[in-house]
């Protein structure tokens, strides 16, 4: 998918004459994620279709909030404001959190009263046509659309009243898109929603063991406790296999690797892991996020690597 492709997908919106509203609440307790939904009902005529339709405007008119995105890309563990990542519902990142939620949009709470509902997200859901073919679409917002406006009154035809309680107010903007078996971010709230930061560590620890059972460093709890704080488990979503194979079996390439990033060893050849900056350095290499600046020959540190177009 390309951004001209999530336009394409933004534009046609308007062709789903039958949107579902739902509240979406998700949270941790007891440390596990959980989840679950409410029903929205709309009973003014064309509400959500209209809503809708400005929405997509938003996105694809000329300027609209899609041209100031540069592309899409697979998802990293960067954060780069200009780009829409994409992720597959498959990957082991959001793959847990999307099937508890897909579950509770199957099954919506039953009554009670919405505005008790306490939601932090709610989702649109559709199907729309996209090159001939009927494809359901999901968006998702995250944030609570309920509001309480003091001092306001609206006109009854004949004087102002108070508007009292509070209001559904939807927002004109979207956090993520799923379509066609793949979520879209528009933004970092992605990550919340699926809660990801579960996922990093997950996937940090065993990236962790991998590096250990290369036998590159000299102290592997030093290695475990400094490579797993901080920013570090996110840098491991690009984790770098090849890079950790190729500094146990080329040791020209290891020496070079030393020279140029500053990783420093002890008398064995091993990277001191004793030390928390040399570790971060090290991180940084095997994950994609260390490069040499070409106009000074100095390691700086990077969102990714990409292939260059």
């Amino acid at each position: 998918m390309t951004t001209e492709d999530i336009k394409n997908v933004l534009k046609n919106l308007n062709s789903c004459q039958e949107w579902s509203l739902m509240l979406l609440r998700f949270r941790k307790r007891n440390s596990e994620y959980v989840c679950n939904t409410h029903n929205i009902v709309v009973t003014t005529k064309n509400a959500l279709i209209d809503f809708v339709s400005d929405l997509s405007k938003t996105y694809t008119d000329n300027h609209g909030k899609i041209d100031s995105y540069q592309t899409v890309q697979p998802y990293d563990g960067s954060a780069e404001g200009t780009l829409i990542y994409q992720i597959a519902v498959t990957d082991a990142l959001v793959s847990e959190a999307y099937n508890k939620i897909l579950l509770a949009i199957n099954n919506p709470d039953v009554g009670g009263n919405p505005l008790e509902f306490n939601a932090n997200t709610y989702v649109l859901r559709g199907n729309v046509v996209i090159d001939g073919d009927n494809k359901e679409i999901t968006l998702f917002t995250i944030i609570n659309p309920f509001r309480t406006l003091k001092h306001a009154w609206s006109w009854t035809g004949e004087a102002f009243k108070s508007v009292p309680g509070k209001l559904l107010a939807l927002r004109s903007h979207v956090d993520v898109l799923l379509y066609d078996g793949c979520l879209y971010f528009f933004n970092m709230n992605g990550e919340k929603l699926f809660d990801m930061e579960r996922a990093y560590k997950q996937i940090c620890d065993k990236k962790i063991d991998e590096v250990l059972d290369a036998q590159l460093v000299n102290d592997e709890d030093c290695f475990r406790q400094y490579a797993s704080s901080g920013f570090n488990p996110r840098k491991f979503v690009s984790y770098n296999k090849n890079r950790v194979d190729k500094l146990k079996s080329d040791k020209a390439f290891h020496d070079l690797v030393v020279k140029k990033f500053g990783v420093t060893c002890d008398s064995n050849g091993a990277f001191d892991s004793t030390d928390k900056n040399n570790v971060n350095r090290l991180v940084k290499f095997i994950c994609g996020k260390g490069m040499i600046d070409p106009t000074d020959e100095k390691p700086v540190e990077v969102d990714g690597s990409r292939a260059w177009g």
